[in-house]
């Protein structure tokens, strides 16, 4: 007689399967019963467990019939065995089919029912929003209509089209690289592909691609290594006046640099300006301080340009980031160099540093080539940043966020929050392995213990591969 979980319909044993007791009479094993996708609930009667999970009784009886149960192994020929396992392994993978399909499911029904629910909401949005505009047209009030709502009304219009496509191509990829490829003609509009197309898109898992134009590169350097810096230092200054034409006479300094440190002061437009045709390989800017407009115009033409630090002003507008850069660390952005930001193709490391703008959604990237992202989650921009963590979802490897240990008045409480581990595990991080958590001192945590409870706290919503780690005091968690 073989004992199973009602559940996955493996074999009760003494280990991982070990039969457990519920509340309302049935019985699974505790692998099963520690699923936190069950929800706290029986899989059979959809009864709630009003105890945790890890607290539930053994079921004796069964167990007793376990212990009791003495198969002898039967010799059989070599020809039969190799079946038996066969058979056998195609038994354990349909159990784990059949187990993965009652989880999943319900699941990918509950998903459908969200997608038409927000649908329906969406399209009473636009209707008042088509409406009011409207009425401030027949009242001769021109102003420009909110650009969330703009982007809502494209975003109808992407999914209405996905919803109408006509032919889809997948390709799935197993660990030990294996593929499976199929393109598939797509029925009637009932078709259920349909439907879950439009679903990935919500969830930031379908990507639509777009031609990005990026800067040519030039051509690759033929000679030996380049190593040279050209740092602007306190000589280099006449109180906020860059001594340009000092700089330019020295050409030792400057000549095949690859990289700019520390460059400040009025005129710092004019010295890029004049050293651009000459540096055909510069890799590297780094700006202390905020600049001016006139200086990101001269940034914008540096084609070479792989790694860029800079801090804005807010009264200030710029223009647009070069489209080319790998490395990025910006200070005071706003939402359209966010946006920016999102189509750059080689962008693989970026720190950011106070956003100015509205809590609006970000759409996904187009590059799967973000592996490193700091971002700081003030109260009041929570959401934006958020929405700009699931842009990069799919490729982001290491995530540090700026975050006290709690929300005293002495450790920046306004980018404390309680619920991160459940805001993370909503973004869909595929690919993380690292959070680093960046504490306002550099010194070790005055409150170890409290450090110890955030990352425990964060790390039981996220899978318990990932490492959460502490910026300042590295204690490591149990």
């Amino acid at each position: 007689m073989e004992l199973q979980c009602d559940v996955c319909f493996s074999n009760f044993d003494l280990d991982t399967h070990r039969p457990k007791n519920l509340p309302c009479g049935h019985t699974i094993c505790k692998k099963c019963v520690l699923n936190p996708d069950l929800g706290k609930k029986c899989p059979t009667c959809r009864k709630d467990l009003e105890v945790d999970p890890g607290d539930l009784p053994d079921a004796n009886i069964v167990i007793r019939m376990i212990e009791d149960q003495c198969v002898l192994p039967c010799k059989r020929p070599r020809r039969e065995v190799t079946e038996q396992q066969r058979l056998q392994r195609g038994l354990e993978a349909g159990r784990k089919l059949v187990e993965a399909l009652r989880l999943v499911v319900p699941k990918a029904v509950e998903a459908l029912n969200r997608q038409l629910d927000t649908s329906v909401a969406h399209l009473r949005h636009l209707e008042e929003a088509l409406e009011q505009h409207v009425q401030r047209g027949v009242a001769g009030d021109v102003g420009p209509t909110p650009e969330e709502q703009l982007q809502l009304a494209e975003q109808m219009e992407d999914s209405i089209r996905l919803l109408n496509t006509n032919r889809c191509s997948f390709v799935a990829q197993e660990e030990d690289g294996s593929t499976w490829k199929a393109s598939v003609q797509l029925g009637g509009f009932g078709d259920i592909l349909r439907p879950l197309l439009v679903q990935l898109r919500e969830d930031y898992l379908l990507l639509k691609v777009d031609d990005v134009a990026v800067p040519a590169t030039p051509a690759a350097y033929v000679g030996p290594p380049m190593f040279p810096t050209l740092s602007i230092v306190a000589k280099d200054l006449d109180k906020d006046l860059l001594k340009v034409d000092d700089i330019l006479r020295d050409g030792q300094r400057w000549r095949d640099v690859r990289a700019i440190k520390g460059l400040q002061g009025k005129g710092s437009d004019k010295l890029l300006r004049v050293l651009a045709p000459h540096l055909p390989y510069l890799e590297e800017l780094e700006i202390s301080g905020q600049i001016e407009s006139g200086v990101m115009e001269e940034v914008e033409k540096l084609s070479s340009l792989r790694r860029l630090k800079v801090q804005y002003d807010w009264t200030l507008k710029y223009p647009d980031l070069p489209l080319q850069l790998e490395e990025l660390h910006i200070t005071n952005v706003n939402e359209n160099q966010l946006r920016r930001v999102l189509n750059m193709p080689r962008l693989c490391s970026v720190y950011f540093n106070g956003y100015s703008g509205a809590n609006v959604t970000f759409p996904p990237s187009q590059h799967d080539t973000l592996q490193w992202m700091h971002v700081h989650l003030h109260t009041s921009i929570r959401a934006a940043m958020l929405s700009l963590i699931r842009a990069f979802a799919s490729s982001l490897q290491e995530l540090e966020i700026f975050s006290p240990v709690n929300d005293k008045k002495e450790y920046a409480p306004d980018f404390y929050h309680p619920e991160l581990g459940q805001d993370l595990a909503a973004c869909g991080l595929r690919a993380l392995k690292r959070l680093v958590l960046q504490r306002p001192t550099c010194v070790p945590c005055p409150e170890v213990a409290a450090c110890l409870l955030q990352r425990r706290t964060i790390r039981s919503f996220l899978p318990s591969s990932f490492e959460v780690v502490c910026g300042a005091c590295h204690t490591p968690l149990s």
